[in-house]
């Protein structure tokens, strides 16, 4: 619903909005390498979906404040500064972040 959603997310944006969302993804800190392959092969996963369908944006729910943090080190922006761990990137954005 584009009225809930932050304006840089909503301007010129359809009701709903088209998102595609990672609800969850976890990385063993053992293995965090393989971690950055997954979100670049999620982001990239978008970029795709945007040609081909609408997908504004990538939309993440972080476990935990402390791993909303680790998501805006990808340039992810938070829905809410409260609470930190719902966030979203724009797939205008995603090649800065690639």
């Amino acid at each position: 619903m584009t009225s809930a959603a932050p304006e840089g997310l909503s301007k010129g944006a359809p009701d709903p909005i088209p998102a595609l969302l990672i609800g969850r993804l976890a990385v063993d800190r053992s293995v965090a390498r393989p971690g950055v392959a997954l979100v670049a092969h999620a982001l990239a996963t978008a970029v795709e979906l945007n040609v081909s369908t609408a997908c504004r944006a990538v939309v993440v729910i972080a476990l935990t404040s402390a791993a909303g943090v680790g998501w805006q080190r990808f340039g992810f922006q938070p829905f809410d500064e409260a609470d930190g761990i719902d966030l979203y990137l724009l797939t205008k954005d995603i090649q800065a972040t690639l």
